[in-house]
């Protein structure tokens, strides 16, 4: 005789099969991605807008702390470098992931809070957040492109002073 398990156990049965396998698709992504943002890290700290911007999609959109749209790759190169031949030329930067939202397997959203020490000075209307310390949150839209994570648009924005 043939007993029919309850369709629950079946139910759970395929759950049990098809996360576990769903989640370990999903780890390499996760960590091609904060590989991204850590060489992007090291990029900042050596101060070479080449290697900090190697990463963004050619047509890629980027929006500064100030609320200034810099549109493609290279202008954000250029932007970056003027930067660090500038006021942020002696900085060091530490980011810190908050979150990683893989949305399916071709696009992701990335959150981060961004600390800058260093500076020479710091855009208008923008204060630190606390004596020598700029903190930012920069958050990152990335697209798989032929089997590799670009980030595709990103903006950051200037953690206020506690009032």
């Amino acid at each position: 005789m043939i007993y029919p398990y309850p369709s629950w156990i079946s139910i759970n049965t395929a759950l049990l099969v098809l996360i576990p396998s769903l989640v370990i698709a999903q780890v390499p992504d996760e960590i091609a991605i904060r590989k991204i943002l850590s060489e992007q890290t090291k990029a900042w700290n050596q101060h070479d807008a080449q290697a900090w911007v190697r990463d963004f999609s050619q047509d890629a959109d980027f929006i500064n702390i100030i609320g200034t749209h810099f549109n493609g790759q290279n202008a954000t190169k250029v932007r970056h470098a003027a930067l660090f031949n500038g006021i942020f030329k002696n900085t060091h930067l530490e980011v810190k992931i908050w979150k990683v939202r893989l949305l399916g397997s071709q696009a992701a959203i990335v959150e981060t809070v961004q600390t800058l020490r260093g500076y020479d000075a710091l855009p208008p209307l923008i204060q630190p957040t606390e004596p020598g310390v700029l903190k930012t949150r920069m958050k990152y839209v990335l697209q798989k492109q032929a089997g590799r994570w670009k980030i595709i648009s990103a903006q950051n924005t200037a953690i206020h002073p506690m009032p």
